[in-house]
């Protein structure tokens, strides 16, 4: 099996705490070679904990052809021009969310990897979370019937100031969370390609000028409503889903769901009686039945491992495992960035009505 050479941009929490962690634990497919990080403390740090050759500049990679990836965990509002300058000299690269503010500049990294025939993707290991792959599992089974609507809940109160709280270096809630937590909608939308967009902004707790608190309505003929929310100004936090159906509900969190369903083939038929509804005595009375339903429930099985560890595990793993399979074996990789496109399509419509909160 082909172990792959691979360089990391930017050693900070996505490229220390997340890429370094992850290619770690699979050793047989990954060799870190090389780091990049602009930050002299930053990179004494590399040599004293990986012992691998470290550079102040991406561009000191360019020409060296052993490399088979490259992980761009820079600054946001770099993920974009760094992608392309690296597409362009010839490596596949690997870029963090949000691999671009909108879809406009999303469009001109695609168009990079066209003409270069390199392969580019995006960090969206949450599609493999277990609670979201059971999750799918549920709803593909049908006893929820037809999904009417999607709720997704990241709700937290913290107060913020570092640089993913200025809406120029692509920061701001919605560009920060948003991306995992859009994925989710948009697969269990089955990515609709006409979609109408409410976005509700605001800043609460953050020093810089981008968003702390979002609210979006997504909707599209045919598709459920999905209603997704970020706060950073609710003291009860809260992580959660709840899937409304026709024939039941889910809710629940990635570690844990519980869902509750009636069997249609044992109701009594829904049928319309216009006019009042009455009694034998003629007396008004309301619509009232009595159907059974079922209740079910998921715990993840973290084994010895924290549940919130294990669950950071399960997803990256499967990620980076899915990524070497596409780059050595031509395996089909499960995310599209077709798909990626659509939440940088929801990006800039959110952005594009809320303009007033970043002046």
């Amino acid at each position: 099996m082909k172990k792959l050479k691979t360089a990391i941009i930017g050693y900070g929490r996505s490229g220390r705490n997340i890429h370094t962690n992850l290619q770690k634990q699979l050793p047989e497919l990954f060799e870190i070679a090389a780091y990049i990080d602009g930050d002299e403390q930053r990179r004494e740090m590399i040599k004293r904990e990986m012992n691998v050759p470290v550079f102040p500049e991406y561009t000191a990679l360019f020409g060296h052809n052993e490399i088979d990836l490259v992980v761009n965990s820079s600054f946001s509002h770099n993920h974009a021009p760094i992608s392309r300058d690296l597409l362009k000299h010839g490596f596949n690269v690997l870029c963090e969310k949000p691999a671009a503010k909108d879809d406009r500049e999303f469009q001109t990294v695609l168009d990079t990897a066209a003409e270069t025939d390199n392969k580019f993707f995006v960090f969206q290991q949450y599609r493999f979370a277990p609670g979201f792959i059971k999750i799918q599992e549920i709803i593909a089974s049908g006893v929820l019937g037809r999904v009417v609507a999607i709720n997704i809940v990241n709700d937290g109160f913290e107060r913020r100031w570092d640089w993913q709280t200025v809406h120029e270096d692509n920061a701001g809630v919605l560009l920060n969370k948003g991306p995992h937590y859009l994925d989710w909608a948009l697969a269990l939308m089955q990515f609709p390609q006409n979609i109408e967009v409410f976005a509700c902004f605001d800043r609460a707790n953050y020093a810089g000028n981008g968003e702390d608190y979002v609210k979006l309505i997504l909707r599209s003929p045919g598709a459920p409503a999905a209603d997704l929310q970020f706060s950073a100004c609710n003291a009860f936090p809260s992580q959660t889903f709840l899937i409304h159906g026709t024939q039941g509900t889910l809710y629940g969190s990635e570690t844990s769901l519980k869902w509750k369903y009636f069997k249609p083939l044992e109701a009594p038929p829904l049928k319309l009686e216009p006019g009042t509804l009455r009694n034998e005595k003629g007396e008004p009375i309301y619509c009232r039945e009595k159907l059974e339903f079922y209740e079910d429930s998921w715990t993840m099985d973290s084994g010895s491992l924290a549940p919130q560890q294990f669950e950071f595990n399960a997803k990256g793993l499967t990620y980076y495992r899915a990524l070497h399979a596409s780059l050595t074996a031509g395996a089909e990789f499960p995310i599209k960035n077709e798909q990626v496109m659509l939440q940088m399509k929801v990006f800039g419509s959110a952005h594009a009505q809320n303009t007033r909160l970043f002046c």
